[in-house]
């Protein structure tokens, strides 16, 4: 039995580990999960480049970035004072942290500055940009040549895979 649960990317239990957000187009997806970026990095302390987001196409992963950097900036203006157009969700959450205690203003400055700076080092790809990082970086561990690419051609591919079957399986 499933039960359905609404998404609340502010007081939502923030988990290390491998979190999977999947919902239909035009539920809030990109807005949930810049949200959870912003929150690992102040409530955290993740470095940015510790956090990796991995979507399906080169245009989510724009607008991921995209973003993630305009929550960052939107969250050091309220915490810098400068609080206009702000986001209303990131004003509840950040007064929720300055009322608990649990942060103080100049250590979520001092953590947005630096998620700022490392922005352009943020884990956030398509999967087959994450593959071929992950090849890239990690060629003698996966037995691959330092240049591989992945392509996006399949055709070739799959004769390859119908020429070697019926070699080994047909043919003799």
């Amino acid at each position: 039995m499933t039960t359905e649960q609404n998404f609340n990317p502010i007081k939502t239990e923030l988990t290390q580990g491998i979190n999977l957000l999947e919902a239909s187009a035009g539920t809030g997806k990109t807005y949930a999960i810049a949200m959870l970026a912003l929150r690992f990095v102040v409530e955290k302390e993740l470095n940015i480049e510790q956090i990796l987001i991995v979507t399906f196409t080169r245009a989510a992963t724009k607008e991921l970035k995209e973003r993630v950097r305009a929550r960052l900036v939107e969250a050091k203006q309220y915490f810098s004072g400068q609080s206009t157009n702000i986001d209303a969700n990131i004003e509840l959450w950040a007064e929720q942290l300055i009322v608990t205690g649990d942060i103080s203003v100049a250590t979520a400055i001092k953590r947005l500055n630096n998620a700022l700076l490392s922005i352009d080092q943020a884990g956030i790809f398509t999967i087959h940009g994450f593959c071929q990082r992950l090849l890239k970086e990690h060629a003698l561990e996966s037995g691959q040549m330092f240049d591989v690419e992945l392509s996006d051609e399949v055709a070739t591919v799959r004769q390859q895979m119908a020429d070697d079957f019926w070699r080994t399986q047909i043919y003799p």
